[in-house]
């Protein structure tokens, strides 16, 4: 009957394989994940450009400004907010300046509590350096700390999280693409062939993600991923080995012990035991055969009797 069982489920998925709803949601998902991949690499080489002209720009000439130098100011510290993140969210450091000979006071996000942040109170003096109109760096004394708006290392966000999104959504349009064209005539099915793309394709994400804010640059941050790969095969094949073993351990009747019918057996009875160890046993009538398969319960409650018509 195994046979006929296996033949059962390939026909109830090739019936339901017209409803392609199911994996044209995971093929949107994977494509969106890799077209923001896509997104987030495109904007890399501009970051870069910005970083290069940031560090090679000098300063203005006195008394002007102009997007290709940096400006100097000097300003008074008039008071500090620190905002504590949301969940996972990074804490927010700001800092209430006001410039000299302005009765404005700018907030300004740092990039961190330090070194200046924490160093620094209310009526303490600073100085600004501004790049293209934004403030980019604030020295206290000895001490200089760049901002949230400073463009140095900007392209880091970029090639962690377009490494992260990029092989999750290969995996995710693997597991789609098996799942349309070879789940409704696979003749087995196990957890192990839907969950190896998304585990493969996570993990190697991860270690993209540390390379892109880890790495030296960005050569570095893709061959931090290069290198992954192979152990991030061996740990897919390793999680596709485990849930197979799992699938096969699941499937094996080799401790079904046959039972014969009681009388004619034109009708099944249920049949239960139950010993002083808690050991329970069901017996399932097919055809005129029955078969019981003992199995511990952790209460020794009985299950429920099932049976058949020959």
């Amino acid at each position: 009957m195994g046979w006929q069982n296996g033949a059962a489920g390939m026909t109830d998925r090739t019936q339901e394989a017209p409803r392609a709803w199911k994996p044209l949601l995971l093929a949107g998902f994977g494509l969106l994940l890799v077209l923001l991949s896509a997104g987030l690499f495109a904007a890399v080489p501009g970051a870069l450009v910005d970083e290069r002209a940031y560090a090679a720009a000098t300063a203005c000439p006195t008394g002007t400004r102009s997007d290709s130098c940096t400006t100097t100011v000097p300003a008074i510290v008039a008071g500090t907010e620190h905002e504590p993140g949301f969940r996972e969210a990074p804490d927010k450091h700001w800092l209430l300046l006001t410039e000299r000979g302005s009765d404005t006071v700018r907030r300004v996000l740092m990039s961190g509590p330090e070194p200046v942040f924490d160093a620094v109170r209310a009526g303490d003096k600073v100085t600004l350096t501004y790049w293209r109109g934004e403030i980019r760096i604030v020295r206290s004394g000895a001490a200089a700390q760049e901002t949230w708006g400073s463009p140095t290392d900007d392209w880091r966000n970029f090639v962690a999280f377009g490494l992260l999104a990029l092989p999750f959504g290969l995996g995710v349009l693997w597991t789609g693409w098996w799942y349309r064209y070879r789940y409704p005539s696979a003749a087995h099915v196990g957890a192990w062939q839907l969950a190896v793309g998304l585990v493969a394709g996570a993990a190697l994400g991860c270690v993209g993600f540390v390379g892109g804010l880890a790495g030296g640059g960005v050569r570095d941050a893709f061959l931090i991923t290069a290198v992954g790969i192979p152990p991030v095969a061996c740990l897919a094949a390793v999680c596709a080995w485990w849930l197979l073993r799992r699938a096969t351990r699941a499937a094996d009747t080799s401790d079904i012990v046959p039972v014969p019918p009681r009388g004619n057996g034109a009708c099944a009875r249920p049949y239960a035991e139950t010993s002083p160890t808690a050991w329970t046993a069901s017996t399932t009538w097919w055809w005129g055969t029955g078969v019981r398969r003992p199995h511990r319960t952790p209460t020794g409650t009985l299950p429920a009797g099932h049976f058949r018509r020959r």
